[in-house]
């Protein structure tokens, strides 16, 4: 029998996939540096962000909000519950998640999503409380100097309102880096 390309590999191949990059001369250079820094330093001033691709912009989560990252999986409505943000149960690995339209919550404007093998759930919130989401695409992790992080636009901070924490330049790309309390706090608000 042949698998569907949704269906679950074998466990950690996801994250195996997503690390599974090459490591430029700057990146082992930048790493040695920061390794050589006191640890308290290291702690202080940077911090990891999982980059995302929704449509055409790219947002960052702070990694320690995020609990796993997994193939997708097509939420199943709950009856007289579902609605535009929440759009229902998903089973991640033989856990019933609840999911929700991180596209709706940011007053992102809802596409028809091509199903490809980049899709992904991304699952966030502890593990009484846990919410899934779906992304086009799973970046990678990124390792940012907090100073980097600069105060959002006013066109950003309105369009999507307390979420977004701040932007900061990853390349040449502006990233929005998203606030995970925040954002657990608008997906517990559709079950109001």
């Amino acid at each position: 029998m042949t698998q569907s390309p949704n269906q679950h590999r074998e466990p950690g191949a996801a994250l195996l996939h997503l690390l599974d990059r090459a490591v430029t001369p700057e990146l082992l250079a930048e790493s040695t540096l920061d390794a050589a820094k006191p640890s308290e330093i290291r702690a202080t001033t940077l911090s990891g962000l999982v980059l995302f691709r929704m449509g055409m912009e790219t947002f960052a989560l702070p990694a320690k909000s995020l609990r796993r990252a997994t193939p997708y999986a097509a939420p199943t409505r709950i009856p007289h519950r579902s609605s535009s943000l929440l759009r229902g149960l998903c089973n991640i690995r033989g856990e019933l998640v609840l999911c929700a339209d991180l596209r709706t919550l940011l007053g992102l404007e809802r596409t028809e999503i091509e199903a490809t093998e980049t899709r992904r759930m991304l699952v966030i919130g502890p593990e009484s409380g846990s919410w899934a989401f779906e992304v086009d695409a799973l970046l990678g992790i990124e390792r940012i100097d907090e100073s980097g992080v600069l105060t959002p636009p006013i066109t950003v901070e309105h369009s999507r309102g307390a979420y977004v924490r701040g932007i900061v330049t990853i390349g040449n790309e502006n990233v929005s880096v998203l606030d995970g309390e925040r954002v657990l706090t608008g997906f517990k608000a559709a079950l109001a």
